[in-house]
C-alpha cells in the first residue's frame, strides 16, 4: 500500500513538471501593432448616461460600432437614474443619497433620422 501511495506520489510530480512552460532565452520585442479597438461590452450599468445597444439581442456597449454577438449595428441609447420615492434624478445606479431606496434606470433611444424618400412639395 505504501508503495503504491509513493509511485502516485512520483508520477504526480513528475506530471506537475512536464507542464511548465519553458523558458524564453531569446528577448522579445514588443508588441507594436495596435489591436482594433472595438466597442467594449458593458456588464453592469452603474453611472453611464450614454451607452449602445445592440436592438437584436440587448447586450450593451460603451461606443458606436457593431454588437460582437450578431454583428448589428448598436443604437445609441440615454441612461437616466432616478429616485422611484419622488422621481428626481440621482448621480449612479444603486440607492439613492436622499431615501436609499434603490434608483430606476431609464433607457432612452436616441431618434435615428431617416432620410426623406421623397421631395419637399410632397410628389
Amino acid at each position: 500500500m505504501m508503495r503504491l501511495i509513493s509511485t502516485l506520489f512520483v508520477a504526480a510530480a513528475l506530471l506537475t513538471g512536464c507542464q511548465a512552460a519553458p523558458k524564453a532565452t531569446v528577448a522579445q520585442a514588443p508588441a507594436t501593432t495596435a489591436v482594433a479597438a472595438g466597442p467594449h461590452l458593458i456588464q453592469d450599468v452603474s453611472n453611464q448616461t450614454v451607452i449602445y445597444s445592440c436592438p437584436k439581442c440587448g447586450m450593451d456597449f460603451d461606443a458606436a460600432g457593431l454588437c460582437s454577438m450578431d454583428s448589428t449595428a448598436l443604437v445609441k441609447t440615454d441612461v437616466a437614474y432616478i429616485c422611484p420615492a419622488d422621481d428626481k434624478p440621482v448621480e449612479h445606479a444603486g440607492s439613492c443619497p436622499r431615501c436609499n431606496v434603490n434608483a430606476r434606470v431609464v433607457r432612452t433611444t436616441a431618434a435615428v433620422a431617416k432620410p426623406a424618400t421623397g421631395t419637399a412639395n410632397g410628389s
